[in-house]
Order: C-alpha cells, then sequence, then structure tokens
C-alpha cells in the first residue's frame, strides 16, 4: 500500500478510530464488502485532494459504496466523531505517513 493513500497507520486506525465506527454501525445486512480503514482512509483522501466521489481510486473500493457509507454515517453522527478524533491525535502525537 502506497502511504499517500493510507496517511494512518492501520494500528493507530485500529486503536483510536475504529471504536467509534464499530459504536455507530448496527446497521442489519451483509458484511461490507470494505473494511473501515479502507473506508476511512478513502474518505481522508477525498477529503485532502478535493476528488468527486466518482474519481476515488480503485484501490480503496467501489467510489459508491464508499460515498453511500460517508452518506449513512453523516447522519449518524459517525463520520463527524472520526474526523474529529483523527484530527486531534493527528495535531498531538500519531504518527502520519507524508
Amino acid at each position: 500500500m502506497k502511504n499517500r493513500h493510507y496517511p494512518l497507520k492501520e494500528c493507530d486506525f485500529i486503536k483510536i478510530i475504529e471504536p467509534h465506527i464499530i459504536k455507530y454501525d448496527k446497521r442489519p445486512g451483509r458484511p461490507a464488502s470494505i473494511s473501515h480503514y479502507q473506508f476511512f482512509s478513502a474518505v481522508l483522501y477525498v477529503l485532502r485532494t478535493g476528488i468527486p466521489w466518482r474519481d476515488v481510486p480503485d484501490l480503496y473500493g467501489h467510489w459508491h459504496t464508499i460515498y453511500m457509507r460517508f452518506k449513512d454515517g453523516v447522519k449518524m453522527a459517525c463520520s463527524g466523531t472520526c474526523f474529529i478524533v483523527y484530527n486531534k491525535k493527528r495535531k498531538s502525537k500519531w504518527t502520519v505517513h507524508g
């Protein structure tokens, strides 16, 4: 994996961000086709680069899946919470790939 596509180490993501996602992820149905880590990294990529959702690189998964998870997360306040936590930790002690 390229660091510019995954700016956050997966171990840091699992410790700090993933518990916030799991807390809100109570929807029924089949398991997600992409991991929480791929989803979070894809959204960071979109926010960082400003690209349209349809131009998300395929290495993250299908753009529509990512967009719908983000949209649903915003409705549940999950996305906002995760990015606030990410931003606080990034400014303090996390190692962010550059």
